[in-house]
């Protein structure tokens, strides 16, 4: 785009109506690699002009935190509470990432007593610290975010075991996340053991446990991200359901009406 079109438009971002600068800041956050010259407005000492710089660096932050969230799908084996961060911080965009890692230490701190490095362990730990899945009828996108459910202790089946996974992961446990008839469980491959957030950590000998299906880590975070979508859209808060839809999609290449229901879609 031709630098004049730019100056133009970088001069509307200190227009009195909205909706002009609205537009300018469209079409400027539009364009491609537009960050550095962005960047060189945020100190203006035009004040309206500051604010809506600051603005858009915040959209362009929020689309880089999407991208980054997009890559992790496309591995197996990527970190899962780095991935669930990302979602968290989707839902809870006040909060920074350092504040769930914070979160998480002092929870991990406070598993030290029980040394988790069984799921016969980790499921008594869990039952002990009161984490439970919610009534059948609530369907709320915190039970998706691993900062609320670890601070709340009640969470979807899949968080949970991806909370106690983590945990036993760090005390030495080996633990997978299966699909079962009674929702999503833990499973210790070598001894047969399951424990089911569902059933109050019930833990048990499983003779098939080889016949569920495994889920790796992005199948996780990918469930999480369309979980916090559903439960957006049934609140009808329709900003994050566009970011959590936005995490599935690769960037660049697929296009979002097409999965978003009508109005915001073609659905």
């Amino acid at each position: 785009m031709p630098k004049n079109r730019i100056k133009s438009l970088i001069t509307l971002l200190e227009d009195d109506d909205p909706q002009t600068a609205s537009q300018a800041m469209a079409e400027l956050l539009s364009m491609g690699k537009i960050n550095s010259v962005i960047s060189s407005l945020q100190e203006s000492s035009a004040p309206k002009m500051r604010m809506r710089v600051h603005q858009m660096q915040a959209v362009l932050k929020a689309r880089k935190d999407r991208a980054t969230f997009s890559g992790r799908l496309k591995d197996p084996d990527t970190d899962l509470l780095k991935g669930l961060t990302d979602l968290h911080i989707q839902w809870f965009d006040q909060d920074s990432p350092q504040e769930v890692y914070d979160s998480w230490g002092k929870f991990l701190s406070s598993t030290s007593e029980y040394q988790p490095d069984t799921l016969k362990k980790l499921g008594r730990m869990m039952k002990d610290f009161g984490y439970c899945t919610p009534n059948s009828e609530e369907f709320y996108p915190e039970y998706f975010c691993i900062g609320s459910v670890a601070d709340e202790c009640i969470g979807a089946d899949f968080i949970l075991c991806s909370i106690a996974k983590l945990a036993g992961d760090f005390h030495g446990a080996k633990t997978t996340t299966v699909f079962t008839p009674f929702g999503f469980g833990l499973c210790e491959p070598e001894t047969g053991m399951m424990s089911f957030p569902s059933k109050d950590w019930m833990t048990c000998i499983v003779k098939n446990h080889v016949n569920f299906e495994v889920w790796n880590n992005s199948k996780i975070l990918r469930l999480s991200a369309s979980m916090i979508f559903f439960s957006s859209m049934m609140m009808q808060n329709f900003r994050y359901a566009y970011s959590a839809v936005s995490c599935l999609c690769e960037p660049g290449k697929e296009d979002i009406s097409k999965i978003l229901p009508y109005p915001l879609g073609d659905k």
